[in-house]
């Protein structure tokens, strides 16, 4: 039937119905599906789903590009229904060293970048001049003692951040190396001979530095010491005898047990032993001595391995103790041995330390980083032949400092995204976490002292 006056004739309304059907069944389920997150790859003729992007770092106000392409300044930052592909992701922020890091999109996954924290660009500044030898930070970031060559001695001292003084301590009549040890949660240290027997151990208090201890005169058989982890300063040390636990504040010491152990360490007032099991022939590392009393696990001639073969207790060491989980050095290998409830892991490392974030171990020699974490299996995080010196906690985030025979990288570890910091040779690297201060030694001509690095 035709209607007057119409401009369509009847075919032409029926193709145009028929046409408006038909492309509301393709268009359809193509915006159907691009809603719920399909998209068409047309290099590879699929269909795929998408992903998303999370960006969320510091500072706030960083600026983040997705393959060279300006995305929102403000964060946190979320990226929808992104085709799966790798992407090339850069964040930067002014005053601050870029981040970039190649990431990839998964069907129906969300790709995160969290917990960075860009490092400034800051120049170094001389803090102290001098033929600096080493140096340690106290916990809060306060203080600092640090040894120099004088006058054919080894001068200590004491620089306190807040007054912007410096305090001798002591000045042996000897260039011996020294050692000093912070207690982790208060302003006490002990400095000590870098190597036994120890002819000194000298407990200060850093706000009260002219009032110091000497243990070597309490007891000069001491074998070994550390710090509790406790607010208050308490010291445990031990002899062929004994183990004794010393208060600085009362200037005493009381017996804890007779030291009838190969070695041990104190956990948070638990003690941690090695000892021999006489039926067996083999070591048992003993959780809580003095208390439940359980056997962690053993090792035999088998698990270490010397030149000659065999076992001795004088070369083992026990270095560290957490939870469940308990660090053995020979000293006569490259080699450090993580024992657990279940397993041993033998690891080629001769330093290492714990950070105080997230109770996270690192372990390192020259040329290989390792990483463990409680209830995971070691990580191999970085090998190379650039000769590996020290590793160097930054943040809240486990940011790493990586200081190399000549030059200091830093290591965002969780993205294996790295960038330089320091192009030249610097020594006893470390670092005040909570203020983000890095401090060196650098012995290059002109340069000669300790320096600070805000970061």
């Amino acid at each position: 039937m035709e209607y007057p006056n119409t401009r369509f004739s009847r075919r032409v309304r029926l193709t145009m119905l028929i046409v408006f059907i038909v492309a509301f069944f393709v268009i359809s389920p193509i915006i159907i599906m691009y809603t719920a997150g399909y998209r068409y790859d047309w290099q590879n003729g699929l269909l795929k789903e998408t992903g998303s992007i999370s960006v969320d770092v510091e500072p706030k106000n960083a600026t983040v590009y997705l393959n060279g392409i300006k995305l929102q300044d403000k964060m946190p930052i979320r990226l929808n229904n992104i085709a799966p592909a790798k992407y090339n992701l850069r964040i930067s922020a002014p005053e601050y060293f870029d981040w970039q890091k190649e990431i990839e999109v998964k069907n129906k996954q969300t790709n995160y970048t969290k917990e960075v924290s860009l490092i400034r660009k800051n120049k170094p500044e001389v803090l102290i001049n001098g033929k600096i030898e080493n140096l340690a930070v106290s916990f809060d970031g306060r203080f600092i003692i640090y040894s120099a060559q004088k006058n054919n001695t080894t001068e200590i001292s004491l620089w306190d951040n807040t007054t912007q003084q410096s305090t001798t301590l002591s000045s042996p009549n000897s260039l011996e190396p020294i050692s000093v040890l912070w207690a982790e949660k208060n302003n006490y240290a002990l400095i000590v001979d870098a190597n036994a027997p120890y002819s000194r151990l000298l407990v200060i208090n850093a706000e009260n530095p002219l009032k110091q201890t000497d243990l070597i005169k309490i007891n000069s058989s001491i074998k070994k010491f550390q710090w509790a982890n406790s607010v208050e300063p308490q010291l445990y040390y031990s002899t062929r005898d004994n183990i004794y636990l010393y208060s600085p504040i009362t200037a005493k010491s009381q017996i804890i047990t007779r030291n009838n152990y190969l070695d041990w360490y104190m956990e948070n007032g638990q003690l941690w032993t090695m000892q021999t099991d006489t039926s067996t022939k083999q070591y048992n590392i003993t959780q809580d001595t003095l208390g439940f009393n359980s056997v962690l696990n053993q090792i035999n001639s088998t698990d270490i391995n010397l030149a000659t073969g065999k076992m001795e207790s004088s070369n083992l060491q026990v270095l560290a103790a957490r939870q469940n989980t308990v660090l053995l050095k020979n000293t006569k290998d490259s080699q450090i041995i993580l024992l657990t409830n279940s397993n041993k892991y033998k690891i080629s490392a001769d330093k290492f330390l714990i950070s105080k974030y997230n109770n996270w171990w690192l372990l390192w020699s020259q040329w290989e980083l390792w990483t463990y974490s409680e209830g995971e299996e070691p990580y191999l995080l970085n090998r190379s032949g650039e000769h590996l010196q020290e590793v160097v906690p930054l943040d809240q985030y486990n940011t790493l400092a990586l200081a190399w025979a000549n030059k200091t990288t830093v290591l965002f570890p969780y993205y294996l995204a790295t960038h330089d910091l320091l192009d030249e040779k610097n020594t006893n690297i470390v670092a005040d976490t909570q203020n983000k201060i890095l401090y060196f030694i650098n012995q290059t001509k002109n340069k000669e002292g300790i320096w600070k690095l805000n970061y």
